[in-house]
């Protein structure tokens, strides 16, 4: 039997001193009896509050409560409210109800004040990294509620960047819809940052009922920043190049900068006083129509007024004018001119002109290529075009002849220069052909296509028609008659196959086999007929006929037949076909 070891003489413990500025927390685990504690408020999972709360009362009972739970007393020090380890509380009211615990029950609580704990209860969180992140994002604003902590404060408390944590605040500012789908899975982080791109709730709100209607394609985070950014009015904006930051600014402009893109981004910066630059854009387009109107009567004396834009932005257009158009040439009228032509056109003929003025991209106050004329007159600017007459079936044909002879005249031409070889006239459509695919060619096998092309000119081509109109019809001679031999040959194996059907139906007794389209059929004991045989199972995979005729109603090809099994199983292929059906007749 061993010897025990000896005990390791006591040593006396060194003294170990915390670095200079680091201090660790003090402890206040206090024992509270079961019944004075309640769920607080502000404990920061909101997410799926009883997952699996009897598995953790299981754990409990068996292993005991293995981690305190975090509060804050009231007022009278009664009711002690849990912010931090609210499942671990369900838990215990559960092994209560089942009478495992009493109300006197003591439980471990880490007492803190009411602020101090909340933080707790999120570091706890965050440092499992189970935590649902809507419930992260209402927790750091909990903690930004009372007021006496910046984004910094909770940055360097937390070990996040100030923008991190500005940006949780920014998400806690969703609207509660966006949240509870967060919570649920139903939308990621990303796209909770793209809603976050905006402060403003109703248009958050708005996108993404609009974003829950697509389904399983809803939520896409381009396509809700291209909803933020169609709504808001951001630097890149025609109508705040054409006012400019410092007026924007000088009139009390703000901004609302992207915490989850880059600064400026695609379209610049969000304004958060759009109205300044709308008021203004329309105050100097209102002042600059008088100069715009006079510069187009100047080119165009007829123009009798200038409308704005919808919006002053370029693209749109106003209501037409009673009794007016909207001048507009269709892209496939090549006839026409371009609109400064017809605008020129509208001019010499005296029509009256209304034109269209607004803000182009950069900024710039313009008047638009299009205009207004009266609706009487606008055939005098574009006629209407005349449709072609409908050709007859005939002429088609003839076009479709004079064609094909065109194309024979070229193939002569083309065979006549391959045979002699001309310098020039061979070009190889590349030097270095792509041998990825190949052809079956009768006599050769397998083989590998390279492209060459012959050059014929369509004066060459003239010249051959009549030949070609001769080699024309001796093709067209040769197209007939195969088609004629096709159609003799589908004539004969109809006849054929109608015949042996007849021929087999007249058997008696039925044949046992039968090869149709290639595969037996076997006769059942009922007289119906399948590929597979009876006594293979009840569950049938193939195809069941309920007699002979149905199975060779829609035959394609009746192959021999057998009188028994047994000479099926001697020559399933049916080598010697006479044979088989003489001994079944």
């Amino acid at each position: 039997m061993p010897r025990a070891k000896k005990a390791a003489p006591a040593v006396a413990p060194e003294e170990i001193t915390a670095p200079e500025g680091l201090r660790v927390a003090p402890m206040a685990i206090q024992p509270v009896p079961l019944d004075r504690l309640v769920r607080a408020p502000e404990n920061v999972r909101h997410t799926d509050k009883a997952a699996d709360v009897d598995s953790l009362a299981d754990d409990i009972a068996a292993k005991g409560l293995l981690q305190n739970l975090i509060g804050y007393a009231d007022i009278d020090a009664v009711m002690v409210y849990v912010v931090g380890g609210g499942r671990r509380l369900q838990a215990l009211h559960v092994l209560r109800e089942r009478g495992l615990l009493d109300d006197s029950f003591a439980v471990p609580v880490l007492i803190r004040d009411q602020a101090e704990a909340v933080e707790l209860s999120l570091s706890e969180n965050l440092a499992k990294r189970d935590m649902n992140p809507a419930d992260e994002f209402l927790a750091f604003q909990e903690l930004m509620r009372p007021g006496t902590l910046s984004p910094a404060d909770l940055a360097k408390r937390f070990g996040f960047s100030e923008r991190y944590v500005k940006q949780r605040l920014r998400l806690a500012g969703l609207v509660p819809e966006i949240l509870d789908a967060m919570r649920q899975g139903k939308l990621t982080i990303d796209a909770a940052m793209a809603y976050a791109g905006t402060q403003d709730q109703k248009l958050q709100l708005k996108i993404f009922h609009a974003e829950a209607k697509k389904g399983t394609w809803g939520h896409g985070v381009q396509s809700i920043r291209g909803g933020i950014v169609n709504a808001q009015m951001r630097t890149g904006d025609p109508l705040f190049k054409l006012v400019g930051k410092a007026d924007y600014e000088k009139k009390g402009g703000r901004y609302e900068d992207d915490l989850f893109a880059d600064a400026e981004g695609h379209d610049g910066r969000k304004l958060i006083d759009p109205d300044i630059i709308v008021t203004t854009a329309a105050d100097r387009a209102h002042f600059q129509q008088a100069r715009l109107l006079s510069e187009a009567q100047a080119s165009h004396p007829t123009t009798s007024d200038l409308l704005p834009c919808p919006g002053l932005r370029i693209g749109r257009f106003p209501t037409a004018p009673k009794g007016y158009v909207l001048v507009e040439r269709p892209y496939w009228r090549q006839d026409l001119p371009a609109y400064p032509k017809l605008r020129d056109q509208a001019a010499a003929k005296g029509i009256d002109i209304v034109g269209v003025y607004g803000v182009e991209y950069n900024g710039k106050l313009i008047v638009h290529e299009q205009f207004f004329v009266p609706g009487a007159r606008l055939p005098d600017l574009i006629p209407p075009q005349q449709a072609a007459p409908r050709k007859s079936e005939a002429e088609y044909a003839a076009e479709r002849r004079a064609a094909s002879i065109r194309g024979v005249a070229a193939w002569l031409v083309a065979r006549d220069h391959y045979r002699e070889r001309p310098e020039g006239r061979i070009w190889w459509e590349t030097t270095q052909p792509h041998l990825g695919r190949t052809v079956e060619q009768d006599g050769l096998g397998e083989c590998y296509t390279v492209g060459m092309s012959i050059l014929v000119t369509p004066e060459e081509i003239d010249a051959r028609l009549e030949d070609a109109q001769k080699e024309y019809l001796l093709q067209e001679a040769e197209k007939a008659a195969q088609r004629e031999a096709e159609e003799r040959a589908k004539a004969e194996a109809a006849a054929a196959l109608e015949a042996r059907r007849a021929e087999v139906l007249a058997m008696d007794p039925a044949p046992i086999v039968i090869l149709v389209d290639g595969l037996a059929h076997f006769r059942w004991e009922n007289g119906g007929y399948a590929d597979e045989q009876e006594d293979a199972g009840e569950d049938l995979d193939g195809s069941y006929y309920d007699d002979l005729e149905e199975l060779l109603e829609c035959a394609g090809s009746i192959g021999p037949v057998w009188p028994s099994i047994e000479a099926w199983a001697e020559n399933p292929h049916g080598d010697n076909v006479a044979e088989i059906e003489e001994e079944a007749a």
